[in-house]
């Protein structure tokens, strides 16, 4: 008896959880497509609050996306907690003279 097990065109094996960086890679384009919140932008530097639904939860999450210059610096935090996460995008807001 021959055991078959389904796998992906890389070769993945579809049946097996996916990695912590396919999960990663999965959240940020949930949040690149997602119509942001809220949104500061100004001299190539912007800050958006955006709530997405985590795949792995079902449940609401808000990520704070800040880039600096141009789009060469870019950082993204989620959080379960939508307090916490306007309270990021307003600090972060307010670091970059956005207001």
């Amino acid at each position: 008896m021959s055991s078959s097990k389904m796998v992906g065109p890389n070769g993945a094996d579809l049946a097996s959880p996916p990695s912590s960086e396919m999960r990663t890679l999965g959240k940020m384009r949930l949040i690149a497509v997602a119509e942001p919140i809220r949104h500061s932008e100004r001299d190539g530097k912007r800050v958006s609050l955006t709530q997405f639904k985590d795949p792995e939860t079902g449940k609401a999450r808000w990520a704070v996306e800040t880039i600096e210059s141009y789009g060469l610096t870019r950082e993204i935090r989620d959080s379960a907690d939508e307090t916490a996460a306007g309270l990021w995008a307003d600090a972060e807001i307010l670091r970059l003279g956005l207001i």
